[in-house]
């Protein structure tokens, strides 16, 4: 009968016996003197700092609510000073420059107390004299560029403006009847009334037309009782 073989059993290693896989997870140790947080404690921490945060905005809220009335502060000239600018703008979007100017001067001069307004006011003050400037740079050559030029400071009411445009265009062209008429209304409206006849009777001996269209102008309102002006614009009898 034979005999079995003798299993040889492997030695076991020296040391420690390995743990089973499942317990080889080593947990994070935790720093000394700390628990570690959980989730509640963290979500608490984060809502805390949130409430912080927020305290801090309301304070400077507040501190701003406290100082605005004092920043809001105005004088008692306050809204004639803004009347003053609005006119200036005014003038500004009309494209006329010298009473802009003017107007602006007036308020830096008289409305120490707003500079706010006051440094607004000095800013369009450097914009109107540009645009004169550049107005005065313009080439004239033609009794028509006179005129154009003219009609626009008369359709503003810068009369004297006007005529200085119109007079240029009048001795280029001397017998241009719409010239002649122009410088008649610019004269009727200043109230120079007989500068104001010869340049309409001139006006409408080149063009008989115009007598029609003086009657109904109101350029020509304070001379519509003038026996002068009517004998102007009456057409002659056949």
């Amino acid at each position: 009968m034979a005999t079995k073989a003798k299993v040889k059993a492997k030695p076991a290693k020296k040391g420690r016996a390995s743990a089973p896989k499942s317990l080889r997870v080593k947990a994070k140790a935790a720093k000394p003197g700390r628990k570690p947080a959980s989730k509640t404690a963290k979500a608490t921490a984060r809502n805390s700092k949130t409430s912080a945060v927020a305290r801090a905005a309301a304070r400077r809220n507040a501190v701003g609510a406290a100082q605005a009335p004092a920043q809001k502060t105005r004088s008692r000239h306050f809204e004639s000073a803004i009347h003053a600018y609005e006119a200036g703008l005014k003038f500004m979007h009309a494209e006329q420059f010298e009473r802009a100017i003017k107007t602006f001067e007036e308020l830096v001069a008289e409305h120490t107390d707003e500079p706010e307004i006051q440094d607004r006011a000095k800013i369009l003050i450097q914009a109107a004299q540009k645009k004169l400037q550049e107005k005065e740079r313009t080439v004239l050559r033609s009794a028509e560029d006179h005129y154009n030029v003219g009609i626009a400071e008369l359709n503003r009411r810068e009369l004297p403006s006007e005529v200085q445009h119109l007079q240029p265009a009048l001795k280029l062209a001397p017998k241009a009847d719409h010239v002649l008429y122009a410088l008649a209304a610019a004269n009727a409206l200043q109230g120079n009334r007989d500068e104001a006849l010869s340049y309409l009777k001139q006006s409408i001996h080149h063009r008989p037309e115009n007598r029609f269209l003086a009657a109904r102008d109101g350029d020509f309102l304070a001379l519509q009782e003038d026996s002068d002006f009517k004998q102007l614009v009456t057409p002659p009898e056949k």
